[in-house]
C-alpha cells in the first residue's frame, strides 16, 4: 500500500477516534505539540477531515496523542503507519475499516 492510501486510512480512523472519544481538536493537536509535534492546529483539523496530507512521521504523532487521550473510551486504537503498511496491503484499506472517500459509521 502506498504512503497516500495509509495516509487516508490513518486520517479516518484518527478521526474516528477523535469523534467517538469526544475529542477537541485544539486539545488533540496540544497534546501532540506537547510530544513534539510540529503541525498547528489548523493542519490538525484539515488532516482530521481528509484535507491535508502529513507526512508519516506527524501522522504517527497524532495516532499516538488520539491513543493517549482516548484512553479509557470506546474507540479503537490510531494504528501508526508502519502497522498499517504491514497489514494485507493487497486487500485495501477496507481492512481497517470503510471504503475510501466515506465515513466511519458509529
Amino acid at each position: 500500500m502506498d504512503d497516500d492510501r495509509i495516509g487516508a486510512v490513518q486520517a479516518r480512523l484518527a478521526r474516528h477516534a477523535v469523534e467517538r472519544a469526544g475529542l477537541d481538536p485544539a486539545r488533540l493537536w496540544w497534546h501532540c505539540f506537547q510530544l513534539g509535534g510540529e503541525v498547528g492546529v489548523l493542519e490538525v483539523d484539515a488532516y482530521l477531515h481528509g484535507c491535508l496530507r502529513l507526512p508519516a512521521t506527524h501522522r504517527d504523532l497524532l495516532a499516538r496523542a488520539v491513543n493517549e487521550l482516548s484512553r479509557g473510551a470506546p474507540v479503537a486504537r490510531v494504528p501508526l503507519s508502519r502497522e498499517i503498511a504491514g497489514s494485507r496491503g493487497d486487500a485495501g484499506p477496507q481492512d481497517l475499516g470503510s471504503t475510501p472517500g466515506t465515513a466511519p459509521r458509529a
